[in-house]
């Protein structure tokens, strides 16, 4: 399974990631975390920061493993491009589906002046306290 992702990976065609996202969905809805993984990487590596939204709601979705995989992508993602990783987990801590998990990532940022990412980070330890 590897070596397929590293082909899709390597060959950076971005059309295929709406395909992704569908066979993503679909793995998730068929409790395959094994599949889930390959394809998350998939993205990720075809996409960049900019799958974080479809990895991170992936990963709201509890298919009973550890997620190590899966939040190793997520976490190479806000490490490779934290400003817009900053903008994009902002984005999804208003959605209450992704909530949790984007707080989550948000306490993988940088510490910076900007407050939304220092009032994720508050209310994640709040809710974790």
């Amino acid at each position: 399974m590897h070596d397929i992702v590293d082909e899709l990976v390597a060959g950076g065609d971005d059309s295929l990631l709406p395909a992704l996202e569908g066979h993503l969905a679909r793995y998730l809805d068929d409790g395959d975390f094994f599949a889930r993984d390959a394809v998350a990487a998939a993205l990720a590596g075809i996409a960049g920061v900019e799958s974080l939204p479809p990895l991170l709601r992936a990963a709201a979705r509890n298919l009973g493993d550890d997620q190590d995989g899966l939040s190793a992508e997520i976490l190479e993602l806000i490490a490779a491009a934290p400003d817009r990783a900053q903008h994009l987990i902002a984005q999804l801590s208003t959605d209450p589906a992704v909530r949790e998990k984007a707080l989550w990532a948000a306490q993988f940022l940088p510490r910076s002046a900007d407050r939304t990412t220092d009032t994720a980070r508050e209310s994640f330890s709040r809710q974790r306290g």
